[in-house]
């Protein structure tokens, strides 16, 4: 089975930025960790965005706690995050959607953009994405189970 590298999951956040015009995007676990990030334009200080991870981890890992509250809670997948207000050029969202079971994907981008437009695009690279990322599962359960037999 061809597995996606990190060139690839690289490669699709990219075309995803360039059909959206999001700042960045990236992949991190639910403990935080970085996976692959895209970004507009380059920064030296990648400690940014794997604290950004971090933080987001926890927005997310807060909602699932909170919402345990709930009868039939179910897990968050999606979280959207607004600064600003929707005539201040300079605001900005954050959409936190969950990938996997602990895999989440961060989009970042001016408030200016066409949320829809996002959403859309966002909805065909995860559905990329979760293919790869439930393919790994998979193969990783079957290879400890052979290992056990």
């Amino acid at each position: 089975m061809a597995y996606l590298n990190q060139i690839d999951i690289l490669s699709m956040l990219k075309e995803f930025r360039k059909r959206t015009n999001v700042i960045c995007s990236s992949l991190f676990t639910t403990d935080g960790f970085l996976i692959a990030l895209d970004q507009a334009s380059f920064t030296e200080d990648d400690d940014q965005h794997e604290s950004i991870g971090a933080i987001c981890a926890g927005i997310v890992d807060l909602a699932n706690h909170g919402i345990q509250s709930f009868p039939n809670a179910i897990p968050v997948k999606q979280i959207s995050i607004k600064a600003g207000n929707q005539t201040n050029i300079d605001g900005f969202e954050i959409v936190l959607t969950s990938l996997v079971n602990d895999i989440i994907i961060c989009v970042m981008f001016p408030n200016t953009l066409n949320l829809g437009v996002i959403l859309f695009e966002l909805n065909n690279i995860i559905q990329n994405l979760s293919k790869y990322f439930q393919e790994v599962e998979q193969d990783e359960i079957i290879e400890k189970l052979s290992v056990l037999s």
